[in-house]
């Protein structure tokens, strides 16, 4: 009895404690804010440039199909060292993968805003790409380390808010940049935000190594990191409007069916595979990894279908379109706090997630039924709406992922959703994309168009809704 009474005092206290989280602490703070300055003005960078694009094709005489290679560059080097994330972590450690990553982002975007032609340019941005590869993942992982499964709620929140709020601040901010100093100044402006989160890092952060890091397996990587940008390339192709037969979309989505098989077969005979496709007998990670590849076909249409709408259909500049979307991010920063308190105080986060698609379809909905791209206050509730349902979404997620894998398993998991998350990414770029090309060029009018893809985001909203039903209902499994 004695035994019972011992054991049932220290059960009690943290199932009262999660009701009302204490708070976080000075130290995971700050480590939350370096990591998230960290994810932001990388994210920024993407934004930024993407508005810079018809900057730079003036300033180098370049069509639109050489320049759009800036933005190709970065995503193809980005996809090829993001599969080595749990090898660096357990080699290396997660705060020093960290700096190293942000170094090479930092002399990326030295150079880019050094460039003297299209093709240092893009040589350039490789570079930056290769130093954002693994940024993410770390991130995540770093936040794992530090928090603990009662504090991951809130650090998961924290950090995305930049993730959310980036690609709505990214357009007014490179608008403003283009317009009043340079496109050098898509680059050069990151340089000062990032050496501060190097200092911070390095001073800050602790770095812990895995246990008996094993070797680096190179044929696995370059399968995978073949696969992925091969695949990514093609389906950008695709995206482009090149037919499907086309040998720049056709050959590149081939390789990547065959070196992506390549890969499965041989890590099985891994000892330390790149991907460990074990992970996927883990019905919450299989789940959140499924959410997350879908969410880039649905949600898409919620970051960046809605300002093309205001663009193409009302005339916005992208200044003006980013504006507008402000209401969106307003949304997402104000939920995701909550939200991280919520699942700290071991709300369900099947719940929180399928509430939050509730929220994304009720303003996708809005604006597939909207008769023109005029802003009204109808369409910045719906922006609103769909700002807070992001939020409620991608933060439960980010936790269950790891909700009853064992401690050492969480790098390579983070590494296996942040590969998924880039294909889903390459996958629903192009499909939104492809479906926009065929209702405008059938339908004729601009606003039908973009009401008839919204539909379709809607739908691809809807499916996510079967791997949300298989999310966990209540706290961590993990001992």
């Amino acid at each position: 009895m004695a035994e019972e009474v011992t054991t049932a005092g220290p059960d009690e206290k943290p199932k009262e404690a999660p009701t009302a989280p204490e708070a976080l602490g000075g130290p995971v703070v700050r480590a939350a804010l370096i990591l998230a300055l960290g994810a932001f003005v990388a994210l920024m960078d993407t934004t930024i440039v993407g508005v810079a694009l018809h900057a730079l094709s003036a300033h180098f005489g370049a069509d639109l199909a050489d320049v759009q290679w800036v933005s190709a560059a970065y995503l193809l080097a980005m996809a090829a060292l993001t599969p080595a994330t749990s090898w660096a972590v357990e080699r290396f450690g997660a705060a020093a993968s960290w700096t190293a990553s942000l170094c090479v982002f930092l002399a990326g975007s030295v150079l880019c805003g050094a460039a003297w032609s299209m093709g240092s340019l893009i040589a350039f941005r490789a570079v930056q790409g290769l130093g954002a590869s693994m940024l993410f993942p770390l991130m995540r992982i770093l936040v794992v380390q530090l928090a603990g499964p009662e504090r991951m709620g809130r650090m998961m929140s924290l950090i995305a808010i930049p993730i959310l709020v980036a690609p709505v601040i990214g357009p007014v901010v490179g608008g403003m940049v283009v317009q009043d100093l340079s496109w050098r100044w898509a680059f050069f402006l990151n340089v000062p935000i990032v050496v501060a989160v190097i200092v911070l890092s390095g001073v800050y952060l602790p770095n812990t190594r895995g246990q008996g890091a094993s070797r680096l397996d190179v044929i696995g990587l370059l399968t995978m990191s073949g696969g992925l940008t091969t695949a990514i390339y093609g389906f950008s192709r695709l995206g482009a409007g090149k037919p499907v037969t086309d040998v720049q979309v056709f050959l590149p989505l081939l390789a990547a069916v065959l070196l992506l098989a390549a890969h499965g077969v041989g890590s099985r005979r891994s000892s330390a595979p790149i991907v460990d496709f074990g992970l996927f007998r883990n019905r919450p990670f299989t789940a959140s990894t499924v959410i997350t590849l879908l969410n880039n076909f649905g949600l898409y249409g919620a970051v960046v279908l809605v300002p093309m709408f205001f663009q193409q259909a009302g005339g916005k500049d992208p200044l003006a379109a980013g504006t507008i979307m402000v209401a969106q991010g307003i949304g997402a920063a104000v939920a995701v706090l909550i939200v991280g308190r919520l699942i700290d105080a071991k709300s369900n986060p099947r719940a929180l997630v399928l509430v939050g698609l509730l929220l994304v379809a009720a303003g996708m909905t809005t604006f597939a039924m909207a008769g023109s791209a005029s802003v009204n206050g109808l369409l910045l509730l719906a922006l609103l709406l769909q700002g807070i349902g992001l939020a409620l979404t991608a933060s439960p997620i980010m936790v269950t992922l790891y909700h009853s894998l064992p401690l050492p398993s969480m790098p390579a998991a983070t590494t296996a959703n942040a590969i998924s998350q880039q294909l889903g990414g390459a996958i629903g770029t192009t499909v939104i994309a492809l479906l926009l090309q065929h209702y405008l060029s059938s339908d004729g009018d601009v606003t039908s168009a973009f009401q008839s893809v919204f539909w379709w985001s809607l739908g691809f909203v809807a499916l996510t809704v079967v791997p949300a039903l298989f999310l966990p209902s209540g706290q961590s499994k993990r001992a």
